[in-house]
């Protein structure tokens, strides 16, 4: 019996020492890729993309209300300046020119009536036969009969006119970028039914955001790539930026093109290249550093004994390569990969950052360094 007691003892002891190690074995430290913060600014390029358009394009229209009888070009002709586009059907339009003539010659037998009118009269009045108001009446008919032809010469004139808008012609030499009839068709005077790119200025044209448009001005050098041919580098310049956002909230940034470039085409697609200054305020950091602390933006920073702490930051911009941000010393360990993993306090094991970053140095020569170095 007492044998029995003594094993049951040693069995509580064997038991209770299992436990006291498993609670004394300490998880493994997890290693965690170190990003240190420089305060070393390298001008940024900022790439955007646009389209090529022309730099003047016009709507065109019908003056006159019609029945569209033609059409003579397609989307994407080439057309020069007085060439034929469209037609409406002219018949009503003979008709007031027919009418108008009428009116003419009926108000210049008026004219010559008031005429051998006035000259019988004064030849009466000479005589004394007749009031120097009947003479007066002569003379006011005839003024009346001659006004009135001239106002009837300028309807002719009118109705003439009014038949030539019957054909819709090209403006200036360019390109149909839009085409909104078809024969049949009734269309409203001032409806617009092509869409007419001028030939000469193109320009590229690109959308920013609120934290890029400050840094613009007019006359702002940009380079500009062609997606169709990257090897070919043009050079612009910002000719204007739209005064306030669009429905995106982002603003109209238009951006001349001064290279010539024979096989440039309209709507063409193209990457332009913004180098703006980074302020000194600001770092540089992996995107994969960014991590949430109830909603607002922070890193994880690593203190001397190689634990973590968070450290709220406010994003300032976001990069193709990465962030930039504000409220970080130089110095300062931050982990730049495994955000999610980790909590305060926690015991770390630093190791080097292996990802990609890099700032582009310039336009022309994109070589990848890192900030600091």
């Amino acid at each position: 019996m007492r044998t029995a007691k003594w094993l049951f003892v040693l069995s509580a002891l064997f038991a209770l020492s299992a436990c006291n190690e498993a609670e004394v074995e300490e998880k493994p430290i997890r290693p965690v890729q170190v990003w240190v913060v420089s305060k070393v600014q390298i001008p940024e390029p900022l790439s955007y993309s646009g389209q090529v358009a022309a730099r003047y394009e016009s709507a065109l229209a019908f003056r006159l209300n019609g029945k569209v009888i033609s059409r003579d070009v397609e989307l994407g002709d080439r057309v020069v300046a007085n060439q034929d586009l469209a037609r409406i059907d002219a018949s009503d339009l003979q008709l007031n020119i027919d009418n108008a003539r009428a009116n003419l010659r009926a108000a210049q037998a008026d004219l010559t009536t008031a005429r051998n009118e006035l000259k019988r009269v004064q030849n009466l009045f000479e005589k004394k036969f007749v009031s120097q108001a009947a003479l007066d009446v002569a003379s006011n008919r005839f003024n009346t009969a001659r006004s009135k032809v001239n106002a009837v010469k300028t309807q002719v004139g009118i109705a003439q006119n009014q038949s030539s808008y019957g054909t819709l012609k090209a403006t200036n030499n360019g390109v149909i970028t839009q085409v909104s009839i078809e024969a049949g068709q009734v269309v409203a005077a001032g409806q617009a039914v092509f869409r007419l790119a001028h030939e000469g200025e193109y320009e590229v044209r690109i959308h920013v955001g609120e934290q890029v448009v400050p840094t613009l001005e007019p006359n702002q050098p940009v380079e500009i790539s062609l997606w169709a041919d990257e090897s070919k580098a043009l050079s612009g310049r910002i000719r204007d930026i739209a005064p306030a956002a669009d429905k995106n909230r982002t603003w109209l940034v238009k951006i001349s093109l001064l290279t010539p470039y024979p096989a440039l085409k309209l709507g063409m697609t193209a990457t332009a290249f913004l180098v703006t200054d980074v302020p000194n305020r600001l770092v540089w950091l992996p995107a994969t550093a960014l991590f949430q602390d109830n909603k607002q933006p922070a890193v994880w920073l690593i203190e001397k004994d190689n634990t973590v702490q968070l450290r709220k930051i406010r994003l300032e911009r976001y990069l193709e390569n990465g962030i930039l941000v504000s409220g970080l010393e130089e110095g300062l360990a931050v982990v730049a990969v495994g955000v999610n993993h980790l909590h305060p306090g926690q015991a770390v094991q630093p190791v080097p950052y292996t990802g990609k970053a890099h700032h582009a140095v310039s336009l022309k020569d994109q070589t990848a360094v890192r900030p600091g170095e």
